[in-house]
């Protein structure tokens, strides 16, 4: 699952006043974030230059092509991923989110422009890990994940990042896709339909580029096309069945969290939940990297990029298979929202739907 944070670190300088960061993670975060904006490179005399590397030239080339497909879909990532800059670690940022034990109660932070968000990133795993450690003396588990790539929104000229090409080809698409729709929808406040909204984008609109490459080259498609295109249909398969085991536990832990038995017996009864879930999802995946043990950060995080998966396709569906009518449906919604704040854009989609 490709995973992304909300970089617009150098906004946050900007309208320091306006936020509630602190004045040094706010100052460590812009410098961090400038330092990889200078940095940047065309990609165009990045290919050309004798020193790059052949793997970084042919995934940059998917680069480009991912963004030009991403236009055609109807995105607008304005001048992002026309630049490359190159950056010391293998991962780019690390990022947190807490939530208390026995309930779905996230920890949040607010930011200018997007507004109230459950996750805070970190250009330092022990700056994270230390913010995590102080949020569970307070009660709460945490849970950190690296990430390798970072959104403005379209605000800046957005670069891929060296950590970016570390990826598969179809990851490499599907977080281009994803970023670009980023800047092209932005609810405030909604993160989680944000996140699972582009989420979708990115994995349908990756399987609908290397089947669209697929058709280009028959009847004589060399067995690496057909490979890509079968593996962008297994992840978008596996999104949606990752979004349902999701869906599940969430409903069956929160009602373990919302009944009148005590904290001691919630959390036993937690794990059970949780266990009755893993054991069929590790048979079927036994090398994933997530569900180790239960804990109400991780699923809160994995919800956030796997809410109503279903509603979406479902939308997509009645559009005709076709972009531009869905992202007109979309923006729609983002503009009832927009216009009144007791809309859910949820709600709105399903209303959408009938």
């Amino acid at each position: 699952m490709r995973l992304s944070i909300l970089g617009i670190l150098v906004l946050l300088v900007v309208t320091l006043g306006l936020s509630s960061c602190s004045p040094f993670y706010v100052m460590q975060a812009a410098y961090v974030e400038s330092g990889i904006l200078m940095r940047r490179q065309d990609i165009s005399d990045v290919v050309a230059d004798p020193s790059t590397t052949d793997i970084e030239r042919q995934k940059l080339a998917l680069v480009s092509e991912a963004r030009q497909y991403a236009i055609s879909m109807g995105l607008t990532p304005g001048d992002s991923f026309t630049k490359y800059s190159r950056v010391d670690q293998d991962v780019l940022a690390w990022v947190l989110m807490a939530s208390r034990k026995d309930a779905f109660e996230l920890k949040t932070w607010w930011f200018p422009i997007v507004g109230s968000v459950p996750y805070k990133g970190y250009f330092s795993k022990e700056d994270a890990e230390e913010e995590g450690a102080r949020l569970e003396k307070k009660g709460y588990e945490q849970y950190i994940r690296g990430t390798d790539a970072f959104s403005t929104l379209g605000w800046f000229n957005d670069p891929v990042l060296s950590t970016i090409l570390k990826n598969a080809d179809v990851r490499i698409v599907n977080l281009i896709i994803h970023e670009s729709f980023h800047a092209t929808v932005w609810i405030p406040n909604n993160v989680d339909f944000n996140e699972s909204l582009a989420n979708f984008v990115g994995v349908q609109g990756a399987m609908s580029f290397y089947a669209d490459r697929a058709k280009k080259c028959e009847p004589n498609c060399p067995p690496l096309a057909l490979q890509e295109a079968l593996a962008a249909q297994e992840e978008f398969k596996r999104e949606l069945e990752f979004g349902d085991v999701v869906k599940r536990l969430y409903e069956a832990l929160q009602q373990v969290y919302i009944s009148q038995e005590s904290e001691a017996e919630k959390l036993k009864r937690r794990v059970e939940v949780f266990e009755s879930e893993m054991v069929p999802l590790r048979k079927r995946y036994p090398n994933m990297k997530i569900f180790k043990q239960v804990n109400n950060a991780e699923i809160m995080q994995l919800r956030i990029y796997l809410t109503n998966l279903e509603l979406f396709r479902a939308l997509f569906e009645k559009s005709g298979n076709n972009w531009a009518a869905f992202i007109a449906a979309i923006k729609d919604i983002q503009t009832a929202v927009e216009s009144d704040s007791e809309k859910k854009p949820f709600d709105v989609l399903k209303q959408k739907l009938l």
